[in-house]
């Protein structure tokens, strides 16, 4: 698995994640990083890191010029949609999926929803899961069986997997900091997929988490 970063499309922050360690990322957008697109994307193209994929904006259903733009500036840099707002639920993927995305896109699984839900959701529907397995935690009492199955049964049809440390309420943890069983975790990875996994913590705290799974990983 290639492990990588997340940041926003800024200049001191995409050098401050290839110091860290990281050769790609994952982009974290906002409404004014896509009002002010040719702007960001310039910023992206001088980038020292590569671009693994970009995470849609957090806005509402109705507001589809931001869903539409940032598989725009995916399909422009080959990167894989991440697919996710805090107001986007499973039940509007047939909404989204009449804006005939044109890059590789996957939606990601929101905290709470089971495994059972996931495959019948998106999974089985012909569809890619973006995998955040704090919001898999949060949803499973056996978290870990449900890991490893999805992961063993879909790997394919995951193209990126977002790892944090999370309680049952609370998701994007440092590295322990939250309740998960990180090196159990990791070491599910590493046995069943090949793909790429974001660290998905904030940006101060990514280089601890990227030293963490590396230890795991030796």
């Amino acid at each position: 698995m290639d492990l990588i970063g997340k940041c926003p499309p800024k200049p001191d922050s995409l050098t401050a994640a290839d110091d860290r360690g990281f050769d790609a990322v994952e982009l974290y957008l906002t409404r004014d990083h896509i009002d002010n697109y040719e702007e960001m994307l310039a910023v992206i193209r001088e980038a020292p890191a590569n671009i693994a994929s970009i995470h849609t904006p957090h806005v509402t259903p109705e507001e589809h010029f931001y869903f539409a733009k940032s598989d725009n500036l995916a399909k422009a840099v080959d990167a894989t949609l991440v697919v996710h707002s805090q107001y986007l639920h499973h039940t509007h993927i047939e909404e989204m999926e009449a804006m005939d995305f044109d890059a590789q896109y996957g939606y990601e699984n929101i905290p709470g929803a089971s495994q059972f839900h996931l495959e019948n959701a998106i999974l089985e529907r012909g569809l890619d899961l973006i995998l955040d397995t704090a919001h898999l935690y949060i949803a499973e009492r056996e978290y870990q069986r449900a890991l490893e199955d999805l992961l063993d049964r879909y790997g394919p049809d995951i193209p990126v997997v977002h790892l944090n440390d999370s309680t049952i309420v609370k998701d994007g943890l440092p590295f322990g900091e939250g309740n998960i069983d990180l090196e159990k975790t990791v070491t599910i990875l590493d046995n069943y997929y090949t793909g790429r996994v974001v660290l998905e913590v904030m940006p101060e705290y990514q280089a601890d988490a990227l030293r963490q799974t590396l230890a795991i990983l030796d």
